[in-house]
Formats: structure tokens, C-alpha cells, sequence
């Protein structure tokens, strides 16, 4: 591993979780020395990947990161084919929806579109979604074989985001099977306290699923009326964009 360009990625990933940080806040956070610091942040405002608030001497992320994310959907064929379906369901529905997808063993959020709620639960492009306690992340790990399941969850931390979160191997088995048969997932405030989401499979060529669609409410909008509209809602483009996709024998 290069341990420089390790360090630039840390620094790029930590201004997008904070925002905007100084030199020495950085260097607190990565343990390192503030000249090691400045000298990542040259290099990195060189190429316009952060930029620097002049009156506070705090950083942020720079628009060519903007350019780069442009660059990654449209080589990202299942935002490309989504995307149409994903504002006929907004329309629908009048919830926010969300693509999420499989990158590296993780499963990361891909695409968005919004809603004209007032609250406007929405997931971030670029998150990551924890395995066991995220409708999308359950949703996939239910139609993926049992040695990949495994695989993932070898030397997995359970972390306990809300009192409904999953926190064992067997308990996640056994929601596994449960989304498999009715075929789509539910995130009963297991990943954030006081929002719902619930997350059906995209089908893939040769029946792989690797992508999911996800809607997130609050909790007192996941009624099982609700539910029963979202899902049926979801299912229904999910077909429509795994046929797109190569998959010509997509159930409901």
C-alpha cells in the first residue's frame, strides 16, 4: 500500500463526512504530523479535489470530485437503465427512492431521486449500507448463495445501531429466508431510529441480483397498506429494469 495516496483518501473521506476540517484537525484525526498534512492537501488542491475556505482556513471537498462521480454513472450501466424507472416511481409513490448496489462486497448507494416531502428521508449517494440491518443490504444478501452470505459474515461485527437492530448470525438467517419468500425486505428502525425502508431485488442477467430499490419513511408512514403499495409499486419497475438488464424470467 502507498502510504500516501492511503492518506489522501482518509483526508478525502473524512472532509465528507465532516464537511470541512483545518490542517490540525486533520492531523489530530489521522495521527500524523500537520507538515505531512499540508503537504497532502497541496498536492490534492493541485489537482481541485478540495478547496480551502479562506476565512477560516477549513477545507472541503472540491468540485473534481463532482466530475469524477459524473464519470463513474455513466459507465454505471444500472444507473443508466434505473434511473427512468426510479422518477416513475417517485411519481407513484411520492416518496423518495433509491438505487442501491454492489461494489467490493459493499453495498453502496448508486442513485436517488427525491420526493417533494416535507421530511424527505433520503439516502446519500456514495454510503455505505450495513449488511444486516439495511432493507437493501438484506434484500440482496437474501438472494446471493449461501458460501458468499458466509463469506461476508466471517469475522463480521453485528454493531447495534437501535434497539431493533439484528445482532446475530442466526437471527439474520432467518430474516434472510423470510425475504426470500415474500421477496422484497424491511428495515423496522434497525439502521436509524424512527425511519422505515423497505427494498426490493433487481434481477441481473443469469438471475444475479446485485442492485436492490429502496424507499425510506418515517416509521409512522410504513403501515402495512403502505407497504403493500411500495412493494408493489417497486416490483413492478424492478421487472421492467432486470428485463433491460438481460433477465428474461423475472418473477414477482
Amino acid at each position: 500500500m502507498v502510504q500516501s495516496l492511503a492518506r489522501g483518501i482518509e483526508i478525502l473521506l473524512l472532509l465528507q463526512k465532516r464537511e470541512s476540517a483545518t490542517i490540525v484537525e486533520i492531523a489530530e484525526v489521522l495521527d500524523v504530523d500537520k507538515s505531512t498534512v499540508s503537504r497532502l492537501m497541496s498536492t490534492l488542491m493541485q489537482y481541485d479535489m478540495v478547496s480551502i475556505n479562506p476565512s477560516n482556513k477549513k477545507y472541503r471537498l472540491g468540485f473534481r470530485l463532482m466530475y469524477l462521480g459524473e464519470g463513474v454513472k455513466k459507465d454505471f450501466n444500472i444507473v443508466n437503465v434505473a434511473r427512468p424507472y426510479i422518477h416513475m416511481i417517485c411519481d407513484e409513490v411520492k416518496e423518495s427512492v433509491h438505487l442501491a448496489t454492489l461494489g467490493n462486497r459493499k453495498m453502496y448507494i448508486a442513485d436517488q431521486i427525491l420526493s417533494h416531502k416535507p421530511y424527505n428521508i433520503s439516502a446519500q449517494i456514495g454510503m455505505i449500507e450495513p449488511w444486516h440491518c439495511s432493507s437493501v443490504g438484506k434484500c440482496l444478501l437474501a438472494f446471493k448463495s449461501q458460501s458468499y452470505i458466509e463469506e461476508i459474515f466471517h469475522d463480521y461485527e453485528f454493531k447495534k445501531y437501535t434497539p431493533n437492530t439484528i445482532t446475530t448470525y442466526e437471527e439474520l438467517k432467518e430474516e434472510l429466508e423470510k425475504i426470500r419468500e415474500q421477496r422484497y425486505a424491511l428495515d423496522n428502525e434497525e439502521f436509524s431510529q424512527g425511519v422505515c425502508c423497505v427494498a426490493v431485488p433487481i434481477f441481473h442477467y443469469g438471475r444475479n441480483v446485485n442492485s436492490c430499490l429502496g424507499i425510506s419513511v418515517p416509521k409512522e408512514q410504513m403501515t402495512k397498506e403502505n407497504i403493500k403499495k411500495y412493494v408493489h409499486c417497486m416490483k413492478k419497475y424492478s421487472r421492467l429494469i432486470s428485463e433491460e438488464l438481460g433477465c428474461e424470467s423475472h418473477l414477482s
